[in-house]
């Protein structure tokens, strides 16, 4: 259970040191724009993505019959 708490801090790491790279480059292409622009909408749907996988697992994480 704690390495999937792991997993999910390094990717908002991650995620928010690309962030603050775009935002310090002078030219930006189109999928810098789109993730500066959309980042809450992407962290959004990780999350839910996240939270129905371990919803449809946790059954197996806790080793109970469902």
């Amino acid at each position: 259970m704690i390495y999937l708490l792991i997993i999910a801090a390094f990717i908002i790491i991650f995620f928010t040191n690309q962030i603050t790279n775009i935002n310090k480059k002078d030219k930006n292409n189109w999928l810098d724009d789109l993730l500066v622009n959309n980042y809450k909408l992407f962290m959004g749907l990780l999350f839910l993505i996240f939270t129905f996988l371990f919803w449809r697992y946790s059954c197996f994480f806790i080793s109970y019959n469902c």
